[in-house]
Protein backbone atom coordinates (compact mmCIF):
# COMPACT_ATOMS: atom_id res chain seq x y z
CA UNK A 1 0.00 0.00 0.00
CA UNK A 2 2.66 2.48 0.50
CA UNK A 3 4.71 1.39 -2.31
CA UNK A 4 1.85 2.05 -4.46
CA UNK A 5 1.03 5.47 -2.94
CA UNK A 6 4.77 6.69 -3.59
CA UNK A 7 4.66 5.03 -7.21
CA UNK A 8 1.80 7.78 -7.75
CA UNK A 9 3.22 10.34 -6.51
CA UNK A 10 6.44 9.95 -8.38
CA UNK A 11 4.32 10.12 -11.71
CA UNK A 12 2.80 13.57 -9.95
CA UNK A 13 6.06 14.91 -9.54
CA UNK A 14 4.93 15.21 -6.09
CA UNK A 15 8.37 15.20 -4.45
CA UNK A 16 7.39 16.41 -1.17
CA UNK A 17 4.85 13.32 -0.58
CA UNK A 18 7.46 11.00 -1.67
CA UNK A 19 10.30 12.08 0.52
CA UNK A 20 7.24 11.68 3.08
CA UNK A 21 6.26 8.29 2.38
CA UNK A 22 9.72 6.80 1.80
CA UNK A 23 10.21 8.31 5.40
CA UNK A 24 7.46 6.78 6.95
CA UNK A 25 8.32 3.39 5.38
CA UNK A 26 11.99 3.87 7.14
CA UNK A 27 10.52 4.58 9.87
CA UNK A 28 8.17 1.65 9.94
CA UNK A 29 11.21 -0.76 9.40
CA UNK A 30 12.77 0.36 11.77
CA UNK A 31 10.73 0.32 14.41
CA UNK A 32 9.62 -3.68 13.33
CA UNK A 33 13.13 -4.44 13.45
CA UNK A 34 13.54 -3.03 16.74
CA UNK A 35 10.55 -4.81 18.29
CA UNK A 36 11.39 -8.10 17.14
CA UNK A 37 14.95 -7.46 19.01
CA UNK A 38 13.21 -6.14 21.96
CA UNK A 39 11.29 -9.49 21.91
CA UNK A 40 14.25 -11.50 21.13
CA UNK A 41 16.64 -9.81 23.62
CA UNK A 42 13.67 -10.41 26.31
CA UNK A 43 13.41 -14.22 25.31
CA UNK A 44 16.96 -14.52 25.53
CA UNK A 45 17.38 -12.50 28.72
CA UNK A 46 14.57 -15.34 29.88
CA UNK A 47 16.25 -18.14 29.09
CA UNK A 48 19.32 -17.37 30.56
CA UNK A 49 17.39 -16.87 33.99
CA UNK A 50 16.15 -20.28 33.73
CA UNK A 51 19.22 -21.42 32.46
CA UNK A 52 21.22 -20.05 35.42
CA UNK A 53 18.99 -21.34 38.01
CA UNK A 54 19.27 -25.03 36.40
CA UNK A 55 23.06 -24.93 36.24
CA UNK A 56 23.33 -24.00 40.47
CA UNK A 57 22.55 -27.48 41.30
CA UNK A 58 25.32 -28.59 38.77
CA UNK A 59 27.89 -26.04 40.76
CA UNK A 60 26.45 -27.91 43.88
CA UNK A 61 27.15 -31.32 42.32
CA UNK A 62 30.84 -30.00 40.73
CA UNK A 63 31.35 -28.42 44.12
CA UNK A 64 30.60 -31.81 46.37
CA UNK A 65 32.84 -34.00 43.89
CA UNK A 66 35.64 -32.04 43.68
CA UNK A 67 35.67 -31.53 47.67
CA UNK A 68 35.32 -35.36 48.00
CA UNK A 69 38.71 -35.73 45.86
CA UNK A 70 40.48 -33.73 48.20
CA UNK A 71 38.91 -35.36 51.00
CA UNK A 72 41.02 -38.75 50.49
CA UNK A 73 44.15 -37.10 49.17
CA UNK A 74 46.15 -38.05 52.04
CA UNK A 75 44.41 -41.81 52.17
CA UNK A 76 45.23 -42.40 48.89
CA UNK A 77 49.09 -40.77 48.66
CA UNK A 78 49.71 -43.28 51.59
CA UNK A 79 48.59 -46.18 49.70
CA UNK A 80 50.36 -45.42 46.47
CA UNK A 81 54.06 -45.45 48.72
CA UNK A 82 53.25 -48.40 50.27
CA UNK A 83 52.04 -50.75 47.23
CA UNK A 84 55.19 -48.43 45.06
CA UNK A 85 57.92 -49.61 47.48
CA UNK A 86 56.27 -53.09 47.83
CA UNK A 87 56.77 -53.48 44.37
CA UNK A 88 60.16 -52.49 44.51
CA UNK A 89 61.35 -55.15 46.94
CA UNK A 90 63.12 -57.86 45.40
CA UNK A 91 61.78 -61.81 44.87
CA UNK A 92 58.82 -62.93 43.34
CA UNK A 93 56.37 -63.95 45.64
CA UNK A 94 53.79 -61.42 46.08
CA UNK A 95 51.82 -61.64 48.89
CA UNK A 96 48.16 -59.96 48.36
CA UNK A 97 47.52 -56.66 49.43
CA UNK A 98 44.81 -56.34 52.11
CA UNK A 99 41.16 -56.09 49.74
CA UNK A 100 39.16 -53.14 50.36
CA UNK A 101 35.49 -53.65 50.68
CA UNK A 102 34.15 -51.92 47.91
CA UNK A 103 30.60 -50.42 49.00
CA UNK A 104 30.16 -48.19 45.84
CA UNK A 105 30.43 -50.53 43.01
CA UNK A 106 28.74 -53.43 42.28
CA UNK A 107 32.19 -55.76 41.52
CA UNK A 108 32.83 -59.44 42.91
CA UNK A 109 36.85 -59.43 42.44
CA UNK A 110 39.14 -58.04 44.96
CA UNK A 111 40.02 -54.21 44.64
CA UNK A 112 43.28 -52.28 45.72
CA UNK A 113 42.43 -49.30 44.73
CA UNK A 114 39.34 -47.22 44.99
CA UNK A 115 38.18 -43.88 44.10
CA UNK A 116 34.85 -41.99 43.30
CA UNK A 117 33.36 -42.25 39.92
CA UNK A 118 31.50 -39.17 39.82
CA UNK A 119 29.56 -37.31 37.08
CA UNK A 120 31.49 -34.07 36.32
CA UNK A 121 30.63 -30.89 34.23
CA UNK A 122 26.51 -29.84 33.02
CA UNK A 123 24.91 -31.26 29.93
CA UNK A 124 22.41 -27.91 30.75
CA UNK A 125 25.31 -26.11 30.23
CA UNK A 126 26.68 -27.76 27.06
CA UNK A 127 23.35 -28.07 25.35
CA UNK A 128 22.66 -24.06 26.21
CA UNK A 129 25.87 -22.54 25.15
CA UNK A 130 25.25 -24.27 21.98
CA UNK A 131 21.98 -22.36 22.10
CA UNK A 132 23.25 -19.40 22.53
CA UNK A 133 21.47 -18.69 25.73
CA UNK A 134 24.75 -17.49 27.62
CA UNK A 135 25.56 -15.02 24.80
CA UNK A 136 24.04 -11.70 27.00
CA UNK A 137 26.22 -13.41 30.29
CA UNK A 138 29.46 -11.34 30.99
CA UNK A 139 32.21 -13.10 29.79
CA UNK A 140 34.24 -13.16 32.92
CA UNK A 141 31.48 -14.82 34.49
CA UNK A 142 31.00 -17.17 31.10
CA UNK A 143 34.67 -18.42 31.27
CA UNK A 144 34.13 -19.09 34.76
CA UNK A 145 31.46 -21.29 34.40
CA UNK A 146 32.97 -22.85 31.54
CA UNK A 147 35.57 -24.13 33.07
CA UNK A 148 33.86 -25.86 35.93
CA UNK A 149 30.77 -27.43 34.05
CA UNK A 150 32.46 -27.96 30.66
CA UNK A 151 33.52 -31.49 32.55
CA UNK A 152 34.36 -34.02 29.40
CA UNK A 153 38.27 -33.98 30.34
CA UNK A 154 37.79 -34.59 33.99
CA UNK A 155 35.33 -37.70 33.22
CA UNK A 156 37.92 -39.15 30.37
CA UNK A 157 40.50 -38.39 33.43
CA UNK A 158 38.33 -39.89 35.51
CA UNK A 159 37.61 -43.23 33.44
CA UNK A 160 41.20 -43.59 32.58
CA UNK A 161 41.83 -43.41 36.24
CA UNK A 162 39.10 -46.54 36.74
CA UNK A 163 40.66 -48.50 34.34
CA UNK A 164 44.32 -48.04 35.85
CA UNK A 165 42.97 -49.28 39.16
CA UNK A 166 41.17 -52.28 37.49
CA UNK A 167 44.69 -53.32 35.49
CA UNK A 168 46.52 -53.07 39.28
CA UNK A 169 43.56 -55.12 40.88
CA UNK A 170 46.04 -58.02 40.58
CA UNK A 171 47.68 -56.87 43.32
CA UNK A 172 45.35 -58.26 45.94
CA UNK A 173 45.61 -61.76 45.60
CA UNK A 174 48.58 -64.11 46.42
CA UNK A 175 50.69 -64.78 43.43
CA UNK A 176 54.26 -64.82 42.01
CA UNK A 177 54.92 -61.89 40.08
CA UNK A 178 58.44 -61.49 38.21
CA UNK A 179 60.66 -58.70 38.18
CA UNK A 180 59.95 -57.20 35.10
CA UNK A 181 56.14 -57.49 36.05
CA UNK A 182 56.79 -55.68 39.14
CA UNK A 183 58.59 -52.18 37.11
CA UNK A 184 55.31 -53.04 34.72
CA UNK A 185 52.90 -52.93 37.70
CA UNK A 186 54.92 -50.09 39.29
CA UNK A 187 54.61 -47.89 35.67
CA UNK A 188 51.01 -48.37 35.84
CA UNK A 189 50.85 -46.77 39.17
CA UNK A 190 53.00 -43.82 38.53
CA UNK A 191 50.73 -43.24 35.86
CA UNK A 192 47.82 -43.65 37.89
CA UNK A 193 49.69 -41.07 40.09
CA UNK A 194 49.88 -38.90 37.75
CA UNK A 195 46.28 -38.90 36.54
CA UNK A 196 45.00 -38.97 39.87
CA UNK A 197 47.13 -35.66 41.37
CA UNK A 198 46.21 -33.67 37.93
CA UNK A 199 42.59 -34.89 38.76
CA UNK A 200 42.83 -33.33 42.36
CA UNK A 201 44.91 -30.67 41.21
CA UNK A 202 41.99 -29.67 39.00
CA UNK A 203 39.10 -30.15 42.03
CA UNK A 204 41.10 -27.96 43.97
CA UNK A 205 41.12 -24.82 41.02
CA UNK A 206 37.20 -25.78 40.63
CA UNK A 207 36.42 -25.18 44.11
CA UNK A 208 38.36 -22.29 44.63
CA UNK A 209 36.18 -20.65 41.10
CA UNK A 210 33.05 -21.87 42.53
CA UNK A 211 33.50 -20.27 45.83
CA UNK A 212 34.56 -16.71 44.09
CA UNK A 213 31.40 -17.29 41.92
CA UNK A 214 29.09 -18.24 44.60
CA UNK A 215 26.17 -20.65 44.04
CA UNK A 216 22.71 -19.12 44.05
CA UNK A 217 20.10 -21.45 45.22
CA UNK A 218 16.31 -20.63 44.10
CA UNK A 219 14.56 -20.89 48.15
CA UNK A 220 12.52 -23.93 46.91
CA UNK A 221 15.53 -26.20 46.47
CA UNK A 222 17.59 -24.76 49.07
CA UNK A 223 16.23 -27.35 52.58
CA UNK A 224 16.88 -30.43 49.81
CA UNK A 225 20.15 -29.14 48.98
CA UNK A 226 21.80 -28.11 52.78
CA UNK A 227 20.13 -31.61 53.90
CA UNK A 228 22.74 -33.51 50.58
CA UNK A 229 25.80 -31.21 51.61
CA UNK A 230 25.39 -32.10 55.21
CA UNK A 231 25.21 -35.91 54.73
CA UNK A 232 28.20 -36.19 52.37
CA UNK A 233 30.48 -36.42 55.32
CA UNK A 234 28.40 -39.70 56.82
CA UNK A 235 27.77 -41.43 53.47
CA UNK A 236 31.94 -41.06 52.50
CA UNK A 237 32.67 -42.73 55.70
CA UNK A 238 30.47 -45.50 54.97
CA UNK A 239 32.34 -45.92 51.74
CA UNK A 240 35.48 -45.38 52.78
CA UNK A 241 36.20 -45.62 56.83
CA UNK A 242 38.39 -43.35 58.46
CA UNK A 243 39.87 -42.77 55.42
CA UNK A 244 37.91 -40.12 54.17
CA UNK A 245 38.42 -36.41 55.70
CA UNK A 246 35.70 -34.13 56.45
CA UNK A 247 35.25 -30.61 54.28
CA UNK A 248 33.92 -27.51 55.00
CA UNK A 249 31.72 -25.96 52.16
CA UNK A 250 31.77 -21.77 52.52
CA UNK A 251 29.70 -21.71 49.26
CA UNK A 252 26.65 -23.28 50.94
CA UNK A 253 27.54 -22.42 54.70
CA UNK A 254 24.36 -20.39 54.78
CA UNK A 255 22.37 -23.08 53.16
CA UNK A 256 24.05 -25.65 55.70
CA UNK A 257 22.83 -23.58 58.55
CA UNK A 258 19.21 -23.83 57.58
CA UNK A 259 19.12 -27.11 57.52
CA UNK A 260 20.53 -27.49 61.32
CA UNK A 261 18.09 -24.71 62.51
CA UNK A 262 15.00 -26.25 63.85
Amino acid sequence: MRLRRIMEHMKTQNWFAVVLDFVIVVIGVGVAMYGQQWLSDRQQRADLAKAEIAIQEDLVTNYANAKERLALVDCRAESYKSVAAKLLEPGENWTGIARLENKDYRTVLPVVFRSPGRTWGSRIWQAEVARGTFNQMSDERRAALGGILSGDGLQLLQTDIHTLQSRLNILAVNTSISRSDRLHYYELLTELDVKSGTLELISEGHIQSIEEIGIQIPAKYRQGISEYVSSLYTQQKDIYGECVKEQKFPALEAYIKQAKTP
